[in-house]
C-alpha cells in the first residue's frame, strides 16, 4: 500500500468544500425517526435555557443590594408603582420628592398634564419610597392624586393630578410576587436580602442543570438509536453491492465508513440537537433581558453577529475540507494496519517488523499531520471569539462607565449589562462548535450516502425468471468483460458450452482470465458484451436468487468464517440437520479433523479460520458447497499451500461430489486435469483450445508448456 495515496487520492476524491443541505435533510430525516426522545429533549433544553435566564437577571438585584442605596426593594416598588401609573420614575435622591423620567405621549399620565422631569410630592405625612410601595400594592383602577409641579421648580404651584391605578401584566405581577417573596420588608437588612437571593440563585440554577442532563440523555439516546439503524442501512446496502463497487477500492476504506464517518456524523448530530437548540435559546433569552435593562446598546452589540458569522463559514469550509480528507486517511491506515496483522507471520519470517513498522508511521505521520490540520482550524474558532468578544466588550465597558459617570445609568444596571451581553457571546461561540460539528458530520454523510444510493444488485435488473436446476447446457456466448478503470479485456469473445453432469477444466498462465470467466456465471459481475445462457436464458434475466441457489462455490482462498463448523459448513441456509452436516463433512473428510478439535462441531476456528491448516480450511469450503447441493459446483483449486495428503482427500472429495453434477474447476493440479471430462486452455483472456489431457498434450503447445513448466504433479515415490 502506498503512503502517499493519502494526499493525493484524498485529493482527487475530494469535491468542493460545501454545505450539502440533500444529505443534511436526510441526516435529521433518520434522527426524526425518534421525535419523541428528540421532542422531548428539546422541551427540556427550552425550559433549562429559561431557568438559566432567570439566573442571569438574578445579578441585577444582587447589584442594587451591593451598589446603591435605593436597594433591591426600593427599585422594584419605583418600577411597578411607575408601571402602574403609566409613567417612569427616576431613582430617589430625595424622600419628599419623586422625579419623573419619562412619559410616553400616549399615556393617560401625559393626557393628565404630566411632563418629563415634573417633580411630584407624596402625600403629607409620608415619605417617597413608602408611597411607591403603597402605590405598587394598591387595588387597580383605584384613583390616585398627585401633586406636581414643573421641571426643577419646586417653588412653583403644585397642581393636582388624578390618575387611575392600571393593572400589572402577568410579568411584573410576578415581579411583585418575587419580591414580596425574596426580599424583606426594608432593604435595610441587606444581608438577609443577599442571602435569599444567592439561595433562591443556587436553586435556580441546580433545577436548570438537571433539565440540561435529562435534555442531552434524551438527545443523545435518540441520536444514538438513529446511528443504529444507519448502521444497520449500511450493513444492509453494502452486502447487496455489486461487486464491481469493491474492485480497485480498498476494503478499510469501507471500514473508515461503518466506523470513523458513522462516529462523526453521531458527533454531529448530538452537537446540533443539544446546542443548536440550547445555545441559541440561551441567547435569546438573555438578549430579550438585555434589551429590557437598554435596547439601544443591546442593538449596537448585535451589529457585530454579522462578522461572527463570516467567521463561522470561512473556518467551516475549510474544516470540513479537512476532515473529509482525514476520514479517507483513517482509511488507509486501517488497510496498512489490517494487511500487517493478517501477514503477521510473513513478517517475521522474512524480519521485516522494522519495514512494516516505518510504513506504518509513514502513514501515521500523514494522518498526524491531516489531524493537526484540522486541530488548528477547530482552535482557531475559540480564540478568534473570545478575542471579537473581549474587543466589544472594552468598547461596552468605555461606553457603559461614560453613561454611568454622566449620570444617563444606574450603577445596578451597568453591571447587570455588562453580564448580560458577556453572556451574549458565550452561546455564540458555542454555536462556532456546532457549526463545525454538523460541517465534519456532513463530510461523513457524504461517504456514507455514496453507499446507501449505490445501485444494489437487485436494482440493476428487473429480471423475474425463477431458474429450475439445469437440464440441458450452459454457453458463453461471444463474453468479453473489462474491469472497471481497466484499460484491456480480462476475458474476450469466450465461446464456450458445458452441458449438463459435464466436469471442465480451465488452465492456462497467471493472469489468463480463469477466474473472471467463472465469476461472471453467479453475475459477480455481468459481461460488457456477449451472454451467457442457462438452458437458453440469458442469466440476466433471471433473479439473483434463483441463479445462485443453482450454485455451490469453493473460492480459490478458502474463506471460513469465525464460528463453529456447523456455521461454517451450513453456511447461509435457515436452520440445518445435524446429521446432513456431519455427512457433509464426512464426504468432504473434515468430521476426521474436526472430531480432533476441542469441542469438535461446535467449536471456535477463529479469525478466517486461524486455527485450521490450509487443507483443513479447503476441506471445510468444500463440506459447505456439499451440504448447499446445487446442481452446478465451481471450484477454483487452490491446492499449493496443502500436503499431499490433503491434496488426496480433497481430489476424491471433489470426484464424489461432482458425479451428476455440471463442474467447472480452475485447475492448478495435473491429478485434477486428467479427472475431468474436458480441458480448456485460456491465455490471454482467451480460450486456445480445448479438449482430452492427452489431445491437447499431442496438439497444443501452450498445454504441453504448462504440463512441463507450471502444473504440480503429484509426489512420485
Amino acid at each position: 500500500m502506498n503512503p502517499k495515496i493519502i494526499s493525493v487520492q484524498a485529493k482527487a476524491d475530494t469535491p468542493q468544500p460545501q454545505f450539502h443541505a440533500r444529505d443534511f435533510r436526510r441526516l435529521i430525516r433518520i434522527c426524526c425517526r425518534y421525535r419523541g426522545l428528540l421532542l422531548a429533549g428539546l422541551m427540556l433544553t427550552v425550559v433549562f435555557a429559561c431557568f438559566h435566564t432567570a439566573s442571569v437577571g438574578t445579578a441585577f438585584p444582587v447589584f442594587k443590594i451591593l451598589l446603591e442605596e435605593e436597594g433591591a426593594r426600593g427599585w422594584t416598588n419605583r418600577l411597578l408603582a411607575g408601571r402602574r401609573l403609566d409613567v417612569t420614575f427616576a431613582p430617589l435622591t430625595d424622600e419628599h420628592m419623586v422625579v419623573i423620567a419619562n412619559v410616553e405621549t400616549d399615556s393617560a399620565a401625559y393626557q393628565a398634564g404630566l411632563r418629563w422631569g415634573d417633580g411630584v410630592e407624596p402625600p403629607e405625612g409620608t415619605v417617597a419610597s413608602k408611597w411607591l410601595e403603597d402605590i405598587a400594592h394598591t387595588p387597580s383602577n383605584a384613583p390616585i392624586n398627585l401633586e406636581a409641579f414643573p421641571a426643577g421648580d419646586r417653588s412653583a404651584a403644585r397642581r393636582t393630578v388624578t390618575l387611575t391605578v392600571k393593572d400589572l401584566d402577568t410579568a411584573h405581577r410576578s415581579l411583585r410576587w418575587a419580591a414580596s417573596v425574596f426580599l424583606p420588608s426594608s432593604d435595610a437588612d441587606k444581608m438577609t436580602t443577599l442571602t435569599r437571593l444567592l439561595i433562591a440563585l443556587l436553586i435556580v440554577v441546580t433545577v436548570a442543570n438537571v433539565f440540561r442532563f435529562f435534555g442531552e440523555v434524551f438527545v443523545a439516546k435518540a441520536v444514538l438509536r438513529a446511528m443504529f439503524d444507519l448502521r444497520a442501512q449500511l450493513y444492509q446496502r453494502t452486502l447487496r453491492l455489486p461487486l464491481s463497487f469493491f474492485t480497485g477500492r480498498e476494503s478499510s476504506d469501507i471500514v473508515g465508513r461503518f466506523v470513523q464517518d458513522i462516529q462523526e456524523i453521531q458527533r454531529g448530530m448530538i452537537t446540533l440537537f443539544s446546542k443548536f437548540i440550547r445555545e441559541p435559546l440561551r441567547a435569546v433569552f438573555v438578549l430579550g433581558f438585555a434589551l429590557f435593562l437598554d435596547w439601544r446598546l443591546t442593538l449596537t452589540v448585535v451589529l457585530v453577529t454579522p462578522i461572527v458569522v463570516a467567521i463561522f463559514w470561512r473556518v467551516a469550509k475549510s474544516v470540513k475540507k479537512s476532515n473529509r480528507k482525514l476520514l479517507h486517511a483513517y482509511g488507509v491506515m486501517i488497510g496498512a494496519l489490517t494487511a500487517s496483522l493478517h501477514n503477521l507471520r510473513v513478517v517475521k519470517a522474512y524480519t521485516a517488523e522494522r519495514r512494516e513498522e516505518e510504513k506504518l508511521d509513514d502513514i501515521d505521520w500523514r494522518v498526524f499531520k491531516q489531524q493537526l490540520k484540522l486541530a488548528r482550524l477547530q482552535a482557531l474558532v475559540s480564540p478568534t471569539m473570545e478575542t471579537i468578544a473581549i474587543v466589544a466588550i472594552s468598547v461596552l465597558t468605555l461606553w457603559l462607565a461614560q453613561r454611568v459617570l454622566a449620570h444617563e445609568l444606574e450603577l445596578s444596571r451597568f453591571a447587570t449589562l455588562g453580564i448580560a451581553l458577556s453572556l451574549l457571546f458565550d452561546p455564540l461561540r458555542k454555536l462556532s462548535d456546532v457549526y463545525v460539528r454538523v460541517m465534519r458530520s456532513t463530510a461523513g454523510a457524504e461517504r456514507i450516502f455514496q453507499v446507501l444510493d449505490h445501485p444494489i444488485e437487485a436494482d440493476l435488473s428487473s429480471a423475474t425468471i425463477e431458474l429450475k436446476a439445469l437440464e440441458n447446457a450452459i454457453e458463453f456466448d461471444a463474453v468479453t468483460f473489462t474491469y472497471p478503470a481497466a484499460e484491456q479485456p480480462a476475458v474476450r469473445d469466450i465461446r464456450l458450452r458445458i452441458h449438463k453432469g459435464e466436469t471442465v477444466a480451465l488452465v492456462g498462465p497467471n493472469g489468463c482470465g480463469k477466474t473472471t470467466l467463472v465469476s461472471l456465471l453467479p453475475r459477480f459481475f455481468d459481461p460488457t458484451t456477449g451472454r451467457i445462457l442457462y438452458d437458453g436464458i440469458d442469466i440476466r434475466e433471471s433473479t439473483l436468487e434463483s441463479l445462485r441457489r443453482q450454485i455451490g462455490l469453493v473460492t480459490q482462498d478458502a474463506i471460513i468464517f469465525a464460528g463453529t463448523p456447523v456455521e461454517n459448513i451450513a453456511y447461509g441456509q435457515n436452520g440445518h440437520d445435524p446429521t446432513r452436516v456431519r455427512d457433509a463433512a464426512t464426504r468432504a473428510f473434515a468430521d476426521e479433523f474436526i472430531r480432533g478439535i476441542p469441542g469438535q462441531y461446535e467449536a471456535a476456528l477463529g479469525e478466517r479460520g486461524s486455527t485450521l491448516s490450509g487443507g483443513q480450511r479447503q476441506r471445510l469450503a468444500i463440506a459447505r458447497a456439499i451440504f448447499r447441493d446445487a446442481p452446478i459446483l465451481i471450484f477454483d483449486e487452490a491446492t499449493s499451500q496443502i500436503d499431499s495428503e490433503s491434496e488426496r482427500k480433497i481430489q476424491t472429495a471433489l470426484r464424489e461430489f461432482s458425479r451428476g453434477r455440471t463442474t467447472i474447476i480452475v485447475a492448478h493440479r495435473l491429478s485434477t486435469i486428467q479427472f475431468a471430462d474436458r480441458i480448456v486452455v485460456m491465455d490471454a483472456g482467451r480460450i486456445v483450445d480445448s479438449g482430452t489431457h492427452r489431445e491437447l498434450f499431442d496438439r497444443c503447445p501452450l498445454y504441453r508448456t504448462l504440463c512441463e513448466t507450471q502444473f504440480v504433479t503429484e509426489p512420485r515415490g
